[in-house]
């Protein structure tokens, strides 16, 4: 049996192998990354459904501490007086389908950090121009609201108005803008003062990257087989192509034997035309 295929281990054959196994690597990492993904996206579901009961700031986001990736999308309450000289507006945004702008106000703790809280959503009204938005409230308030983590930095922060502009709400970006330290992460009101809109509820589609894992490893899975049937497919070939030579060998056999046979009659004929006999 291995006789028969011995042709695999042509140079043809072994890059064709090689290139298969370089996919098939591929595949399966592609598989495990969009594995790992859907399970966090679906960790990240479980926590947004069960969080029902904010935490104080001070247990969730340390001053001075990273964000625990277990504490992401957690309820957190949080008391302070907002700085509303430091107002952030996040620009090009988009809430339940709409478009508009998020604002954004420091609140100071009672430790000199400052949390960055998203107070709700605008929509635009094709203006250009940021719409009429609530003012932050004076004076000591308390906040809950859901953590977020922070947006990857990009793009750029301008002055317009006496507010800062912003397409991402990186911490980042605007450390260097405050004099107090920020916590590690950003909270969005789950009840916004009237006229504004609470940020949708983060909910994140799991099952697509179960999907998507499943797939990759079918790709995985079809390398092989692949293989395996361009084998065959040339051992078959090739059986065709001896078969063929066989049968023109034999065929070229016969006329040889049957050649001698012809001679004597062409003898013969040549005897009855002969005017001498």
């Amino acid at each position: 049996m291995m006789q028969r295929y011995r042709f695999v281990l042509a140079p043809r054959w072994l890059l064709l192998t090689l290139a298969g196994l370089v996919v098939m690597v591929v595949c399966v990492l592609l598989s495990q990354w969009q594995w790992g993904r859907a399970v966090q996206r679906a960790a990240a579901n479980e926590v947004i459904e069960n969080s029902t009961v904010a935490a104080p700031v001070d247990e969730v986001l340390p001053a001075g501490e990273p964000l625990d990736d277990d504490e992401r999308w957690t309820l957190v309450e949080a008391t302070g007086v907002y700085d509303t000289e430091h107002e952030i507006v996040l620009r090009a945004q988009t809430n339940n389908s709409l478009n508009g702008f998020e604002i954004v106000t420091p609140l100071v703790l009672a430790d000199g950090s400052a949390l960055l809280v998203d107070r709700g959503f605008v929509a635009s009204e094709n203006t250009g121009h940021v719409p009429d938005y609530p003012a932050a409230p004076s004076g000591e308030v308390t906040v809950t609201g859901r953590v977020y983590e922070s947006e990857p930095a990009g793009g750029s922060i301008t002055e317009v108005d006496g507010h800062l502009e912003s397409r991402r709400l990186s911490l980042d970006m605007f450390e260097d803008r405050f004099d107090y330290d920020l916590r590690s992460a950003w909270v969005a009101d789950i009840e916004p003062a009237e006229g504004f809109t609470a940020l949708e509820t983060p909910s994140f589609k799991d099952w697509q990257n179960y999907s998507y894992a499943v797939q990759w490893a079918l790709f995985a899975a079809m390398v092989p087989v692949g293989w395996v049937v361009l084998a065959r497919r040339e051992r078959r070939d090739m059986d065709t192509a001896e078969d063929g030579i066989i049968e023109d060998s034999a065929a070229e056999d016969a006329e040889k034997e049957a050649a001698p046979g012809e001679e004597p009659e062409a003898a013969d004929d040549a005897e009855a035309v002969n005017p001498r006999t």
